[in-house]
This record gives structure tokens, C-alpha cells and sequence, in this order.
């Protein structure tokens, strides 16, 4: 279920460090570089911006939105850990971001040094401890957003007690609806070229679903196990997601320090792409060809001694040369944010 807020805030903008000087890593003639010298205690939820060329991402422990444009970093202090960030199709400055777990609009111009959040929804009221995790817009840019239960300091979360949500065009805040109950850690999403297939992830569970899609309703049916990381002895389990043209799947595997790169047809493992950073949380395609995948990682809970196995923990990075590119990313709709 889920409530109508009306509250607001004004947030600052503030700079951050871009790296003066990148380290680079190759994999077999591919480069990965950082983005910025800061280290992310849970970066989570890159989004390419291809109508500006801006990566946005956010850390949500540290409750902040970032914004790279070109070599400068920006971020925005928000009141509430932040699971995701999405531009509103249309409205310049305008986002969708998940606080807590209100559904919220931020306000963010390019070239504003200030902002302003206002909440619309809220959800899992009857759940302590829930917040928001992952989040995207389907081809037409239908949201889903999903939920997840409190992680607690060893790590341990509720079994079932997330939620994947749908905005609906019709009631909008009033009610977002709840289209897949009992989740745990409800996380990456994505959608074939003809919109006929939603892929995702419930991440404890270590395998990537697939669902039949009716694009013309938003809905979802049929679901069945797409990949399971227990076919090739995969470690981890599976975080953020993204598609490339070939209709192919790119998953962040988290507590694996990889990238997989998995059939979007076949469900079978194509690849990995080490990286230097063991929780690897999220990826997306970017740059003005979509030929540059960015990775965030998660530097919480990890000791010195592993930031030294792996030195880009906590990084923001970007690969270049994978030779494939990917589908843009899709704003949110702007039916219901008419009035914001």
C-alpha cells in the first residue's frame, strides 16, 4: 500500500573531487578507469542522461545524488538514504528519486547551485526498517520500483519482505500498486528491444527472472528462472542490471568482483569482466555512443586489507572498449508529474 506526502525540503549542491589522474586497468585490450578520486560507501544506481550527456548515480548510505558532467562531480545531501535517481521525460530537472521509502520529485538544474525535493508516496508504511533499492522506466517509461527490507550490521535481511512497485498512469501517488509481493531485495531490471520480455532480479535468491511483458498494459506474467548463478558456480549474487543492442544481459555481481555477461536469448554466460573492486553493485551504459559501460561499486564493510586486493572499491568506473553498445536509458513518463 502506499500513502500521499506533501513534504518538502531545499538541498545545496556541492563539488566533488574528479580524479586529477586515472588509473587505468586493461582486461584483455579493455580499459576501465575511474570517474573520480571519491570513494562511494554504497554507489548504486548509475543512469546515463543522453539528452545532456550526465551520468548520475547515487551512494545511499551517504543519502546523496551524484551528477558528472563532463570532468565535473557534483552531489546533492538529500534527508533519507537514496535508492535510485531518474530524470521525468520532458521536464528539464526534474527526477524521480526514492528516499526512504517515500517516492520523492527532485528538483536539480543543470547549473543551480541549489535544489528542492518533494515528497509524493510512500510505501511498506508498515514495514520499519524497508527503504527503496532499485529502480527503472520500461521503453515507454512506466516506473518500477522496488523495495527491500532492513540489512542489519551482519548483513542479514528479512526473507519476503520487499515489494516490486509499478507507478500507474491512472491513480499515479495515490496508490502505487504493488505488482510483486514478497520479494527480498528487489533489484536489477530490464527490457528487451521489442518490450516482450522484463528481466530481474530478487538478488538473495542468486538467479536473474524472466517475465513475460505486455508492453501496452505495463504488466508482467509467466515468470520463470532466466539464469541462476548456480550453472557456473557463480560467487555472489546478483545486483544491478542493464541490456546492450544485441539484446544481451549485463549484471553486476556483488561479493564477485565481475561484471557478467549473460544471453539475453538463451540464458547462457558469455563473459566476465573482472573488476578491481569485490562488491560490485551496478552497471549502465553511457557516453554520447553508448559504448562505455559505468560500474558502481560499494565500499562498506570492506577491510584494508581487501582494499588492497581491490584497489577500485568504492569507485565509480568506466569501460571502455567491450565493443558492443547499449540501449538508452528510458525517463520516467510525465503523466503524473504534470503539476510537480
Amino acid at each position: 500500500m502506499s500513502s500521499v506526502t506533501m513534504s518538502a525540503f531545499t538541498c545545496n549542491v556541492l563539488l566533488s573531487l574528479v580524479a586529477a589522474t586515472f588509473a587505468y586497468v586493461n582486461y584483455n585490450g579493455i580499459s576501465i578507469r575511474q570517474v573520480a578520486d571519491d570513494v562511494m560507501v554504497h554507489g548504486e544506481g548509475p543512469f546515463w542522461d543522453s539528452e545532456n550527456n550526465v551520468l548520475y548515480f547515487v551512494d545511499i548510505a551517504q543519502r546523496r545524488v551524484y551528477r558528472l558532467v563532463q570532468k565535473s562531480l557534483e552531489y546533492v545531501q538529500l534527508n533519507g538514504e537514496v535508492g535510485f535517481v531518474i530524470p521525468v521525460a520532458g521536464r528539464q530537472g526534474l527526477f524521480v528519486v526514492g528516499i526512504g521509502t517515500e517516492l520523492s520529485g527532485l528538483r536539480w538544474n543543470l547549473n543551480e547551485t541549489t535544489c528542492n525535493v518533494i515528497g509524493l508516496a510512500t510505501v511498506d508504511a508498515e514495514k520499519t526498517g524497508n527503504r527503496w533499492n532499485d529502480a527503472k522506466a520500461d521503453n515507454d517509461g512506466h516506473l518500477w520500483a522496488g523495495t527491500m527490507g532492513f540489512e542489519d550490521a551482519s548483513g542479514y535481511i528479512p526473507l519476503g519482505s520487499g515489494t516490486l512497485y509499478k507507478l500507474n498512469d491512472t491513480t499515479c501517488f495515490q496508490n502505487l500498486e504493488p505488482a510483486l509481493p514478497n520479494v527480498t531485495v528487489s533489484n536489477g531490471m530490464a527490457w528487451n528491444n521489442d518490450s516482450t520480455r522484463m528481466y530481474y532480479t530478487d538478488s538473495p535468491t542468486r538467479q536473474i527472472s524472466v517475465f513475460d511483458y505486455n508492453s501496452t498494459v505495463a504488466s508482467i506474467s509467466n515468470r520463470r528462472v532466466f539464469y541462476d548463478f548456480k550453472t557456473d558456480n557463480i560467487p555472489g549474487v546478483p545486483d544491478g542490471m542493464t541490456i546492450d543492442t544485441d539484446g544481451n544481459l549485463w549484471i553486476a555481481n556483488y561479493n564477485g568482483g565481475q561484471v557478467l555477461h549473460v544471453s539475453g536469448t538463451t540464458g547462457k554466460l558469455l563473459g566476465k569482466l573482472k573488476i578491481a573492486a569485490k562488491k560490485v553493485s551496478s552497471v549502465t551504459f553511457g557516453g554520447p555512443k553508448l559504448n562505455k559501460l559505468y560500474v558502481t561499486t560499494i565500499s562498506r564493510g570492506v577491510t584494508a586489507e581487501k582494499f588492497k586486493k581491490y584497489p577500485m572499491t568504492g569507485k565509480v568506473l568506466e569501460v571502455s572498449g567491450l565493443g558492443v553498445r547499449g540501449m538508452p536509458n528510458r525517463r520516467v513518463r510525465n503523466k503524473c508529474f504534470l503539476t510537480i
